[in-house]
């Protein structure tokens, strides 16, 4: 008997059937001698139940299935979900996520952290390739915060039901799981500072992206607001995320990976703002169009308009190139204040 928020709950009762109350009881009586709690049982002390008492793969899964059973009609998280208990139970998929670690981390090495836009989908790819390896949904990975990911030495570890911990690839010259978190953080923690596609840009494109950031008073509201963000929103090809730090969606993570394994990831090229008029080449020529006749008073009114609108839009040129001298010195003065902070 259990004793759970104040009811005692009898994981033998009709709920199971005679032999998922045996496996409950072989369950227990291993726990008991192990000095380890049955419920809520942890994924790990499952794992070393499920290493210790060998059987066929059947008898085993038959075994984690019961005692998922046992801890869902608790109310307890089932241990048997995590991706450690998946992955020894099926043997095909641990190899798939093995193979497709090896891709990985190969494809991640090469990916580009400099340069606008290459460096921004470079460093957001990485992760995103590293999260899909590890055996999480692509709707698992939608949905994490940034709060969710914590760096331990040169593992990752990603905070869930059951926590998932990343080691470091076993590839010789690999890059860590840390170390392709951190080169996306520095671009999440600069828009925290600086939200501007502009500056993000200047940053890349000369590969002066800060890797640390002097302290700066912060509300708890507003770490609280950083923390609970998504890790991932969509980019679009000028680099610009939307307003509203909506998630990218899962299809939108498979497609990623599926780009990216498949050898056919887009190329990331800078892109230019457009000409401005009287920037157009001095050979320019304008279409000529064909002659139309036009009534006899169609001049004069034609002058008497555009001389009232000349009259009413004067200072217009002038304010507009107010306007654009103003947002140079801000600009300039905003990127002296940054590399005072870094």
């Amino acid at each position: 008997m259990h004793e759970l928020s104040g009811i005692a709950f009898d994981a033998t009762a009709t709920t199971l059937g005679a032999k998922d109350r045996s496996v409950w009881a072989l369950f227990e009586d291993w726990c008991a001698g192990a000095d380890l709690a049955a419920l809520p049982a942890d994924p790990v002390a499952l794992a070393q139940f499920i290493a210790e008492n060998p059987a066929a793969l059947a008898t085993q899964r038959r075994r984690v299935a019961t005692i998922n059973t046992v801890h869902r009609i608790a109310g307890h998280p089932a241990p048997g979900s995590a991706d450690t208990i998946r992955r020894m139970l099926n043997q095909a998929r641990a190899a798939r996520l093995s193979h497709l670690a090896s891709t990985v981390a190969r494809i991640i090495d090469r990916l580009p952290t400099a340069g606008w836009t290459a460096g921004l989908f470079g460093r957001r790819d990485g992760l995103v390739l590293l999260l899909a390896a590890s055996g999480l949904s692509f709707e698992q990975i939608s949905a994490l915060h940034r709060g969710d990911l914590s760096v331990d030495g040169e593992a990752l570890v990603i905070e869930s039901v059951h926590p998932i911990r990343l080691e470091p690839f076993a590839h010789p010259g690999s890059l860590s799981p840390a170390q392709v978190y951190r080169r996306w953080l520095q671009v999440l923690e600069f828009q925290d500072r600086a939200p501007s596609t502009a500056l993000l840009a200047d940053r890349l494109a000369a590969d002066t992206l800060p890797t640390k950031f002097l302290p700066r008073s912060v509300t708890e509201e507003r770490v609280a607001q950083r923390m609970t963000a998504p890790l991932f929103t969509p980019i679009d090809r000028w680099g610009h995320t939307p307003f509203d730090r909506s998630a990218l969606s899962a299809q939108s993570i498979a497609s990623i990976l599926a780009a990216h394994v498949s050898g056919q990831s887009p190329v990331h090229r800078p892109h230019h703002r457009k000409q401005r008029l009287d920037e157009v080449p001095k050979d320019y020529q304008p279409e000529v169009y064909p002659e139309v006749v036009l009534d006899d008073l169609y001049y004069e009114r034609g002058i008497e308009a555009r001389h009232a609108t000349q009259e009413v839009l004067s200072d217009v040129a002038d304010i507009l190139d107010d306007v654009e001298a103003r947002a140079d010195a801000t600009l300039k003065q905003l990127l002296a204040v940054l590399d005072g902070e870094f």
